[in-house]
Protein backbone atom coordinates (compact mmCIF):
# COMPACT_ATOMS: atom_id res chain seq x y z
CA UNK A 1 0.00 0.00 0.00
CA UNK A 2 2.90 2.44 0.63
CA UNK A 3 4.79 1.79 -2.69
CA UNK A 4 2.89 4.72 -4.62
CA UNK A 5 4.49 6.86 -2.14
CA UNK A 6 7.68 5.97 -3.30
CA UNK A 7 7.21 7.29 -7.09
CA UNK A 8 9.07 10.27 -8.20
CA UNK A 9 6.89 9.83 -11.23
CA UNK A 10 6.62 13.44 -12.55
CA UNK A 11 9.66 15.09 -10.60
CA UNK A 12 12.51 16.72 -11.64
CA UNK A 13 16.00 16.18 -10.23
CA UNK A 14 19.43 17.45 -10.56
CA UNK A 15 22.23 14.75 -9.17
CA UNK A 16 25.68 16.28 -9.01
CA UNK A 17 28.87 14.19 -9.41
CA UNK A 18 26.65 11.62 -10.79
CA UNK A 19 28.77 9.74 -13.81
CA UNK A 20 29.62 7.35 -11.62
CA UNK A 21 29.57 5.81 -7.79
CA UNK A 22 26.68 6.72 -5.22
CA UNK A 23 25.33 9.75 -7.68
CA UNK A 24 25.00 7.06 -10.52
CA UNK A 25 23.39 4.52 -8.15
CA UNK A 26 21.01 7.69 -7.08
CA UNK A 27 20.06 8.61 -10.23
CA UNK A 28 19.06 5.16 -11.77
CA UNK A 29 17.13 4.45 -8.84
CA UNK A 30 15.31 7.91 -9.04
CA UNK A 31 14.75 7.16 -13.34
CA UNK A 32 13.51 3.84 -12.38
CA UNK A 33 10.89 5.54 -9.90
CA UNK A 34 9.63 7.91 -12.65
CA UNK A 35 11.75 10.86 -12.08
CA UNK A 36 13.42 13.16 -15.18
CA UNK A 37 16.91 13.24 -14.01
CA UNK A 38 20.00 15.65 -15.21
CA UNK A 39 23.26 14.15 -14.25
CA UNK A 40 26.17 16.62 -13.58
CA UNK A 41 29.42 15.57 -13.25
CA UNK A 42 32.51 17.10 -14.28
CA UNK A 43 33.41 14.34 -17.00
CA UNK A 44 30.51 15.72 -19.11
CA UNK A 45 30.94 12.98 -21.88
CA UNK A 46 30.76 10.37 -19.09
CA UNK A 47 27.41 12.05 -18.19
CA UNK A 48 26.22 12.24 -21.27
CA UNK A 49 26.95 8.78 -21.86
CA UNK A 50 25.56 7.44 -18.47
CA UNK A 51 22.20 9.75 -19.28
CA UNK A 52 21.57 8.13 -22.69
CA UNK A 53 21.91 4.80 -20.89
CA UNK A 54 18.83 5.80 -18.81
CA UNK A 55 16.92 6.87 -21.33
CA UNK A 56 14.86 9.90 -22.76
CA UNK A 57 14.02 11.18 -19.12
CA UNK A 58 17.75 11.51 -18.54
CA UNK A 59 20.24 14.32 -19.65
CA UNK A 60 24.15 14.66 -19.08
CA UNK A 61 25.51 18.27 -17.82
CA UNK A 62 29.54 19.10 -17.30
CA UNK A 63 31.23 21.25 -14.72
CA UNK A 64 33.58 21.98 -12.20
CA UNK A 65 32.10 21.91 -8.32
CA UNK A 66 35.11 24.35 -7.41
CA UNK A 67 33.61 27.13 -9.92
CA UNK A 68 30.67 28.27 -7.50
CA UNK A 69 29.29 30.26 -10.58
CA UNK A 70 28.34 26.42 -11.90
CA UNK A 71 25.60 26.56 -9.26
CA UNK A 72 23.23 28.90 -11.49
CA UNK A 73 24.18 27.26 -14.70
CA UNK A 74 23.30 23.81 -13.65
CA UNK A 75 19.91 24.98 -11.85
CA UNK A 76 19.22 26.69 -15.09
CA UNK A 77 20.09 23.90 -17.24
CA UNK A 78 17.66 21.42 -15.24
CA UNK A 79 14.33 24.34 -15.57
CA UNK A 80 15.34 24.44 -19.48
CA UNK A 81 15.47 21.14 -20.10
CA UNK A 82 13.16 19.47 -18.58
CA UNK A 83 10.71 22.63 -17.47
CA UNK A 84 11.46 22.77 -13.37
CA UNK A 85 13.18 21.28 -10.48
CA UNK A 86 11.72 19.47 -7.67
CA UNK A 87 14.94 17.51 -6.17
CA UNK A 88 18.67 18.44 -5.92
CA UNK A 89 21.16 15.52 -4.86
CA UNK A 90 24.67 17.40 -3.74
CA UNK A 91 26.48 14.69 -3.99
CA UNK A 92 29.58 15.95 -5.92
CA UNK A 93 32.77 16.64 -3.32
CA UNK A 94 36.56 17.09 -3.52
CA UNK A 95 38.84 15.03 -1.12
CA UNK A 96 42.18 15.03 -0.56
CA UNK A 97 43.77 12.38 1.70
CA UNK A 98 47.58 13.78 2.99
CA UNK A 99 48.19 14.65 6.16
CA UNK A 100 46.54 17.64 8.16
CA UNK A 101 50.30 19.69 7.61
CA UNK A 102 50.46 18.98 4.08
CA UNK A 103 47.67 20.52 2.28
CA UNK A 104 48.21 23.27 0.92
CA UNK A 105 45.69 26.61 0.86
CA UNK A 106 44.66 25.60 -2.91
CA UNK A 107 43.68 22.22 -1.88
CA UNK A 108 42.02 23.59 1.70
CA UNK A 109 39.83 26.19 -0.47
CA UNK A 110 39.04 23.81 -3.57
CA UNK A 111 37.46 21.56 -0.93
CA UNK A 112 35.75 23.93 1.02
CA UNK A 113 34.53 25.61 -2.68
CA UNK A 114 33.47 22.36 -3.87
CA UNK A 115 31.73 20.86 -0.78
CA UNK A 116 29.98 23.84 1.13
CA UNK A 117 29.90 26.82 -0.47
CA UNK A 118 28.51 25.26 -4.03
CA UNK A 119 26.30 23.25 -2.62
CA UNK A 120 24.76 26.69 -0.03
CA UNK A 121 24.66 28.14 -3.95
CA UNK A 122 22.77 24.71 -5.19
CA UNK A 123 20.11 25.38 -2.28
CA UNK A 124 19.54 29.40 -2.92
CA UNK A 125 19.42 28.98 -6.82
CA UNK A 126 17.03 25.29 -6.16
CA UNK A 127 14.77 27.19 -3.76
CA UNK A 128 12.28 29.55 -6.04
CA UNK A 129 11.52 26.45 -8.16
CA UNK A 130 11.08 24.46 -5.03
CA UNK A 131 8.69 26.67 -3.58
CA UNK A 132 6.83 27.74 -6.72
CA UNK A 133 6.13 24.11 -7.66
CA UNK A 134 4.41 23.37 -3.88
CA UNK A 135 7.11 20.46 -3.21
CA UNK A 136 11.03 20.11 -2.76
CA UNK A 137 13.35 18.06 -1.51
CA UNK A 138 16.99 18.60 -1.42
CA UNK A 139 19.43 15.42 -0.57
CA UNK A 140 23.08 16.15 0.77
CA UNK A 141 25.47 13.70 0.75
CA UNK A 142 27.78 13.65 3.74
CA UNK A 143 30.41 11.26 4.99
CA UNK A 144 31.37 9.12 8.47
CA UNK A 145 34.52 11.27 8.39
CA UNK A 146 32.24 14.54 9.52
CA UNK A 147 31.30 12.55 12.53
CA UNK A 148 34.27 10.82 13.39
CA UNK A 149 37.23 13.07 11.92
CA UNK A 150 40.48 12.08 9.96
CA UNK A 151 43.67 13.43 11.03
CA UNK A 152 45.03 12.81 6.84
CA UNK A 153 41.40 14.13 5.86
CA UNK A 154 41.33 16.70 8.10
CA UNK A 155 39.83 19.79 5.73
CA UNK A 156 37.36 17.11 3.57
CA UNK A 157 36.49 15.90 7.40
CA UNK A 158 35.12 19.23 8.65
CA UNK A 159 33.50 20.62 5.37
CA UNK A 160 31.68 17.15 5.61
CA UNK A 161 30.32 18.14 9.41
CA UNK A 162 29.58 21.87 7.59
CA UNK A 163 27.36 20.14 5.38
CA UNK A 164 25.74 18.06 8.51
CA UNK A 165 24.68 21.65 10.12
CA UNK A 166 23.20 23.06 7.04
CA UNK A 167 21.20 20.51 6.71
CA UNK A 168 19.65 21.01 10.02
CA UNK A 169 20.06 24.78 9.12
CA UNK A 170 17.90 24.90 5.60
CA UNK A 171 15.68 22.13 7.43
CA UNK A 172 14.49 24.78 9.94
CA UNK A 173 14.64 27.03 7.01
CA UNK A 174 12.59 25.87 4.49
CA UNK A 175 10.26 22.95 6.03
CA UNK A 176 6.80 25.13 6.22
CA UNK A 177 7.29 25.27 2.32
CA UNK A 178 6.87 21.55 1.74
CA UNK A 179 10.36 21.09 0.85
CA UNK A 180 12.26 18.87 2.95
CA UNK A 181 16.43 18.96 3.58
CA UNK A 182 18.29 15.49 4.88
CA UNK A 183 21.82 14.28 4.50
CA UNK A 184 23.13 10.52 3.93
CA UNK A 185 26.40 9.96 5.45
CA UNK A 186 27.73 7.38 3.80
CA UNK A 187 30.65 4.97 5.36
CA UNK A 188 33.12 3.07 3.77
CA UNK A 189 31.56 2.32 0.11
CA UNK A 190 33.75 0.64 -2.85
CA UNK A 191 33.14 3.81 -5.50
CA UNK A 192 36.09 4.73 -7.68
CA UNK A 193 37.38 7.54 -5.07
CA UNK A 194 38.39 4.25 -3.36
CA UNK A 195 39.51 1.62 -6.10
CA UNK A 196 42.65 2.20 -4.03
CA UNK A 197 41.18 0.18 -0.94
CA UNK A 198 39.76 -3.20 -3.00
CA UNK A 199 41.26 -5.00 -5.99
CA UNK A 200 38.83 -8.13 -5.88
CA UNK A 201 34.67 -7.84 -5.04
CA UNK A 202 35.54 -10.02 -2.25
CA UNK A 203 37.56 -7.85 -0.50
CA UNK A 204 34.37 -5.83 0.24
CA UNK A 205 34.30 -8.81 2.88
CA UNK A 206 37.83 -9.56 3.87
CA UNK A 207 38.65 -6.05 4.91
CA UNK A 208 35.07 -4.89 5.92
CA UNK A 209 35.05 -7.96 8.91
CA UNK A 210 35.63 -4.78 11.30
CA UNK A 211 32.34 -3.61 10.79
CA UNK A 212 29.32 -4.27 12.54
CA UNK A 213 27.51 -5.97 9.59
CA UNK A 214 30.61 -7.21 8.14
CA UNK A 215 31.82 -5.64 4.65
CA UNK A 216 31.81 -2.44 2.83
CA UNK A 217 29.44 -0.61 1.02
CA UNK A 218 28.04 -0.84 -2.41
CA UNK A 219 26.94 2.68 -4.17
CA UNK A 220 23.21 1.11 -4.30
CA UNK A 221 23.16 0.61 -0.32
CA UNK A 222 22.63 4.60 -0.83
CA UNK A 223 19.84 3.91 -3.26
CA UNK A 224 16.90 3.10 -1.19
CA UNK A 225 17.53 5.75 1.42
CA UNK A 226 17.79 8.60 -0.96
CA UNK A 227 14.59 7.26 -2.29
CA UNK A 228 13.07 7.37 0.64
CA UNK A 229 13.98 10.83 1.68
CA UNK A 230 13.49 12.26 -1.73
CA UNK A 231 10.01 11.15 -1.86
CA UNK A 232 6.38 11.14 -0.04
CA UNK A 233 7.55 8.39 2.12
CA UNK A 234 10.20 10.81 3.62
CA UNK A 235 7.62 13.15 3.74
CA UNK A 236 8.33 14.05 7.92
CA UNK A 237 11.68 13.40 8.09
CA UNK A 238 13.69 16.98 7.57
CA UNK A 239 16.98 18.04 9.14
CA UNK A 240 18.41 14.60 9.57
CA UNK A 241 21.59 13.38 8.70
CA UNK A 242 20.78 9.22 7.79
CA UNK A 243 23.85 6.82 8.45
CA UNK A 244 24.63 4.71 6.02
CA UNK A 245 27.79 3.05 6.74
CA UNK A 246 26.67 -0.53 7.82
CA UNK A 247 27.49 0.35 11.33
CA UNK A 248 30.25 2.21 12.00
CA UNK A 249 28.83 5.28 13.18
CA UNK A 250 27.72 3.40 16.37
Amino acid sequence: MLLPDFSLTGRVALITGAARGIGLAIAKAFYAAGAFVVIQDIEEPLAQQEAAALGERAHGIGGDATDIANAEKWIAATVAKFGGLHILVNNASIQKNSDFFEQSDEEIHRQFDANVHTILRLCQHAHPHMKAAGWGRILNIGSIQGMRGNGHMTPYSMTKAAIDNMTRSLGRRFGKENITVNCIAPGWMMTYRNRGDFTSPQDKFEKGKWIPVGRAGDPEDCAGPALLLCSNAGAYMTGQTLHVDGGMSI
